[in-house]
């Protein structure tokens, strides 16, 4: 059975969208490996919308679909209903007044004045790359989305699937959470978030195309995501906390027996 299995971080074939994969199958705490089919991860479902894909979503037996996004993403594509599947949505980028993070066409000025508001602080200009790697770092700290998706996970509220709007930042930053507390290496935690880039590399081609090589670095993060920026998120969690145990334990509660009861779930 394990045979016919797909490679860890293997993407799941959609007509409509890409970037749509799961967490199973990777090396983790104690020799085991993340069960396959309970922790799924991607982008806008509306995407979805053509029968073939309708059938895969609705195959892998969803009891709880997460959307990380703002209500104003939310508005402009709404996921539609999944049979079976508790719905709720909370976002998992907010401003430093608490007020979420609206990617959507009508968040653009808010966007625009909090990264004034940024660079005042800086006492320069920043570049856009500067500015989101901050938030990155903030990601994984009193992140109410965060917390909520591990609340679920400790209840079992799975088959699972967290998804944003292209299923590479706040999504990305959710699995590697999640893969650390299962017990998967730092590297391989990374490896899962820098697959974005892989599967969503013609629309990052044609989105730099025409750019220096140092426009390009700076500018990938916007269709795709950036290792220095992953890496920073996990450095700021050793840097406050000291151990991923620690981290855990303090911002989810997952102590030790909590922790190794979620292991002994969601590993194999």
């Amino acid at each position: 059975m394990q045979n016919h299995r797909p490679a860890p971080g293997t993407e799941i074939p959609l007509q409509g969208a890409v970037n749509f994969r799961e967490l199973g199958g990777y090396p983790a705490a104690d020799g085991r490996r993340v069960r396959y089919g309970l922790l799924y991860r991607g982008g806008n479902l509306d995407a979805l919308s053509g029968p073939e894909d309708q059938r895969t979503l609705q195959s892998w037996g969803l009891r709880t679909i997460l959307d990380l996004r703002s209500a104003g993403e939310a508005e402009k594509h709404p996921d539609p209903a999944v049979p079976g599947a508790a719905y709720q949505r909370i976002c998992a980028m907010c401003m430093r007044d608490g007020a979420e993070m609206d990617f959507s066409s009508t968040g653009i000025e808010r966007l625009a004045a909090e990264k004034a508001a940024f660079e005042r602080e800086a006492g320069r200009p920043v570049h856009d790359f500067e500015w989101f790697s901050a938030i990155y770092r903030q990601m994984p700290f009193q992140n109410p989305a965060y917390r909520a998706l591990f609340a679920m996970l400790e209840r079992r509220q799975t088959p699972i699937l967290f998804h944003c709007t292209c299923g590479k930042d706040r999504t990305g930053i959710a699995a590697v959470l999640i893969l650390l507390a299962l017990g998967v290496d730092r590297q391989t935690a990374l490896a899962d978030y820098m697959l974005t880039n892989r599967y969503r590399h013609a629309i990052i081609e044609a989105s730099l195309r025409g750019r220096s090589p140092q426009e390009r670095e700076l500018l990938q993060p916007v269709e795709g995501v950036s290792a220095p920026m992953g890496d920073g998120a996990i450095d700021e969690i050793l840097a406050r906390f000291g151990s991923f145990e620690a981290y855990f334990a303090s911002e989810y509660g997952l102590d030790g027996p909590r922790l190794a009861a979620l292991r002994d779930f969601y590993l194999e």
